[in-house]
């Protein structure tokens, strides 16, 4: 297999709704290569989880998707991707801006604060994914975010000065394509390993709450649909998919 090379080509846009939609429709007028990235200076309708939105000033962060066409891996196996993408983004921001973790699922913690979300699109052909879209966005340069965003940050905050968001934007693109070859080469072991060295709690008692109501637990791994295993003080284990668990 090839390495994968991404950014080649490189879409710039000075202002669309959403890279990830771009990159959709890209993908169903037979327009996309593997590894064709969209980057933006301004998103009017970002995209996060479920009726979540990624507000972004423009100019002063990475907003960018990139696509990949995983035909060859199951379906079954598409939580390795975002361990992929969210490791990949993580190993960049510890080179340049000091100690950071994955919460699961997927959103980047920098000092305790996000700094990153992550948005994977698959479609799936029979058993196995055909399409995948990775929506990133990265804060980077802006330092004032809106009253309602929950404990944000960025790489300026963090790291005390401005970045060049070009550079910035390489070096990313480096570290996802060395990731993502781990995912291709089917490295599951490997992949999961490196997540779990980095995420946030594991095997530290905290507080949750889930539809029973409020409880301490310890996370303990994750199960490879994605799913997060938490032991409750009890001793019970129990999964939890997306949205059916949260931090406290």
């Amino acid at each position: 297999m090839n390495p994968i090379r991404l950014g080649e080509p490189l879409i710039q846009l000075q202002s669309v709704d959403s890279t990830n939609t771009y990159a959709a429709q890209l993908i169903r007028n037979s327009e996309a290569i593997e590894g064709t990235a969209i980057l933006t200076v301004y998103q009017s309708m970002g995209k996060g989880h479920g009726v979540n939105r990624w507000i972004s000033e423009a100019g002063r962060n990475l907003l960018f998707s990139v696509i990949l066409r995983p035909d060859f891996i199951l379906a079954e196996r598409q939580f390795f991707l975002s361990m992929c993408v969210s490791g990949a983004i993580l190993e960049f921001i510890m080179s340049v801006a000091g100690p950071v973790h994955i919460k699961w699922p997927n959103d980047i913690l920098l000092q305790g604060k996000k700094v990153a979300g992550i948005l994977i699109e698959n479609t799936i052909l029979n058993q196995n994914l055909h399409t995948s879209v990775i929506g990133i966005g990265l804060n980077v340069n802006q330092t004032e975010f809106p009253v309602d965003l929950s404990n944000p940050t960025s790489l300026a905050l963090a790291a005390g000065r401005e970045f060049d968001l070009t550079e910035s934007l390489n070096l990313l693109l480096r570290s996802l394509e060395f990731h993502i070859e781990r995912f291709y080469e089917e490295r599951y072991a490997e992949i999961k390993t490196f997540y779990l060295n980095n995420l946030h709690r594991l095997n530290k008692w905290a507080d949750y709450t889930d539809s029973t109501g409020a409880f301490r637990g310890r996370i303990v791994d994750i199960a490879d649909s994605g799913n997060l295993i938490v032991v409750k003080e009890n001793g019970k284990e129990k999964q939890y998919g997306f949205k059916e668990i949260a931090f406290k």
